[in-house]
């Protein structure tokens, strides 16, 4: 397949930070005095932030604005990026042979987008990504083939020549629904979801090794 552009993922594939993501919710109502939800990531995960926040008003009672919420939820969420989040081994090199193969990349997340800037720039890989979309700015949730479709008309490479690369069966999902060809990427969090995430994906990978 001839590459000339490209879609990454940020947690869980490009960074080893999806274990940040699973407990910072609970954090955050902890950090009001008030008890998470045993399943309260499962239950959010597919969530973007602006939804996340409502769900979280509601369910918990909290006698706040939801741009409030939103604000502590990413303050909690960037101390843990900036504390713990790394980089995915061999992630480096694979971004430097795009480059120098002149592929054009960029970042869908839904994380928020000044935290995502941040930690790729602390990380050194910031300069690789022309820019970088987040499902609020798509206005859906990785589920759905919107922030792709939105990402690859940014882009401007052709569909066909377009790769995306993400670690997550909801997201893997909405990319194939977007008829993109997929490279899926092993994280533990969905270790649970392997067998589905390969079936599902055009290729997958336990690493990046294996693309250089």
């Amino acid at each position: 397949m001839n590459i000339s552009g490209a879609i990454f993922d940020l947690d869980g594939t490009l960074l080893d930070s999806t274990e940040i993501w699973e407990g910072v919710a609970a954090r955050y109502i902890t950090s009001l005095r008030k008890n998470p939800e045993p399943d309260l990531r499962k239950k959010t995960k597919a969530m973007t932030l602006p939804v996340l926040c409502s769900y979280l008003k509601d369910e918990y009672r909290i006698a706040t604005t939801e741009s409030k919420i939103a604000k502590g939820f990413n303050t909690i969420l960037r101390e843990d990026y900036l504390e713990s989040a790394d980089i995915k081994e061999y992630v480096p090199i694979l971004l430097e042979k795009f480059k120098q193969k002149g592929v054009a990349m960029c970042v869908t997340t839904s994380t928020d987008k000044a935290i995502a800037d941040e930690i790729l720039v602390r990380l050194g890989i910031r300069d690789y990504f022309t820019f970088i979309m987040t499902c609020e700015e798509a206005g859906g949730d990785k589920e759905s083939p919107k922030i792709f479709r939105d990402a690859l008309e940014k882009l401007g490479t052709p569909k066909g020549e377009t790769v995306v690369f993400e670690d997550g069966l909801l997201a893997i999902r909405g990319a194939k629904e977007a008829d993109f060809y997929v490279i899926a990427v092993a994280d533990k969090n969905e270790a649970q979801n392997k067998a589905e995430v390969q079936e599902l994906s055009d290729r997958y990978i336990e690493s990046f090794e294996e693309l250089l």
